[in-house]
């Protein structure tokens, strides 16, 4: 069984067509990039994929869960149990450290459990930084965060908006590497980047234009 499938899926804006009868299907363990130029519909389709928005007709299933009649309420549960979101901006809380950003993780989800948290940081190189608050680490910190924070309720999606759209060449080498070491490991991912060199990472490229896949590589 495929972890995610998008079957014919359109979303509209009146009369304009953000996607247009879209079809991908994504197996486990499989890492897969989503490209395209800026208004090909990518960010569209991270949010249908990430149950923040409904496609106007078509169907989406994750882990099994067919999803797009679902109430609003139920997509965050299923954001919730079944997809670990990294973004580009971060969205770590600034006045909680590292630790509790994790800890709000499993808050959300079931019960908190610090050493729990604290192995996640240690998963991602930062337990000795579990301490400082988002203003003390830098950007390639911060983000190890949010993967820490996407890890820890296990899901079966990770999904990546730009991941390394705000860190320097540095940084962006470490937290791509710790993507490659998570997809050895088994994780399925599903990444949107602008970045060439990063998309061609991915076992699987697909490529969107005007809300149209145009490309599978």
């Amino acid at each position: 069984m495929n972890i995610l499938e998008l079957k014919n899926v359109t979303k509209s804006y009146g009369n304009v067509h953000a996607l247009k009868d879209f079809n991908l299907s994504v197996a486990p363990g499989e890492w897969v990039s989503i490209m395209g130029p800026s208004g090909s519909g990518k960010s569209t389709m991270l949010n249908i994929i990430g149950c923040m928005d409904k496609p106007t007709s078509g169907s989406v299933s994750i882990d099994g869960i067919e999803v797009t009649a679902r109430s609003n309420k139920e997509l965050t549960e299923v954001r919730r149990e079944k997809i670990g979101l990294v973004f580009q901006q971060f969205h770590l809380i600034p006045h909680l450290t590292a630790l509790e950003n994790v800890m709000v993780a499993q808050y959300y989800h079931s019960l908190t459990d610090e050493q729990e948290a604290l192995k996640a940081l240690e998963r991602v190189g930062l337990a000795q930084r579990a301490k400082h608050l988002p203003s003390q680490l830098s950007g390639g910190e911060q983000q190890r965060v949010c993967i820490a924070r996407a890890l820890i309720n296990y899901p079966a999606l990770i999904l990546a908006d730009e991941p390394t759209g705000n860190l320097d060449e540095d940084n962006e080498k470490l937290v791509i590497e710790l993507f490659q070491e998570l997809h050895r490991e088994g994780h399925t991912i599903v990444m949107v980047t602008h970045d060439n060199e990063i998309g061609e990472l991915a076992q699987r490229r697909v490529r969107l234009e005007h809300g149209r896949l145009t490309q599978i590589a």
